[in-house]
């Protein structure tokens, strides 16, 4: 049986084939962003548009007054559609965000998970991108996180590559070490 990430990620590759450059695919990423950003910004619109209890003629009512208001392309607009017809609505952010590191990798861009124990000044953002930028040689996105218990320092993850400069896991390895006793 094929998950949520890999329907989603499936979706998104039909979406972004549809694009026949790398401008057009970042338009129905920006189409299918204002989209699922509209949705998910209200609840009585997410309450109608994601719930199967609602006909399928009124959601699709609905989400074609969505993307009129939005001035969305005919191609977004049938992609919703056939994402209502098959109940897969709700699948909308997963699919817009398979879409975007699609459209990224396409662009040279990598997205950089960076998790601080407190929120990081727009300098030390701009001192990080750039060095995560020299770590994996492409242009970085960075998506910021706030976690407390972390100390200090930060946490960066670029794909499968793990940056862990925190103080939390620096306590960890300090304790662990001394545990384990002198080394013979």
């Amino acid at each position: 049986m094929i998950g949520g990430g890999e329907i989603s990620r499936r979706y998104a590759r039909a979406v972004f084939d549809l694009g026949e450059s790398p401008q057009a695919r970042a338009g129905l990423l920006a189409a299918l962003d204002a989209l699922a950003t509209e949705i998910s910004g209200s609840p009585e619109l997410s309450n109608v548009l994601l719930t199967p209890i609602h006909p399928r003629s009124e959601r699709k009512a609905v989400l074609g007054e969505l993307a009129s208001r939005l001035g969305t392309s005919s191609e977004v607009r049938a992609f919703a559609d056939l994402l209502v017809d098959h109940n897969r609505a709700t699948l909308l952010p997963a699919i817009r965000d398979a879409l975007r590191a699609l459209v990224d990798a396409e662009a040279g861009r990598v997205e950089a998970r960076v998790t601080s124990a407190r929120p990081l000044s727009a300098e030390a953002q701009a001192e990080l991108r750039q060095a995560i930028s020299r770590r994996v040689k492409s242009d970085v996105t960075l998506v910021l996180d706030v976690d407390p218990t972390l100390i200090g320092g930060i946490v960066a993850r670029v794909g499968d590559l793990l940056l862990d400069g925190s103080i939390r896991t620096q306590l960890e390895t300090l304790g662990t070490n001394l545990r384990k006793g002198p080394a013979a």
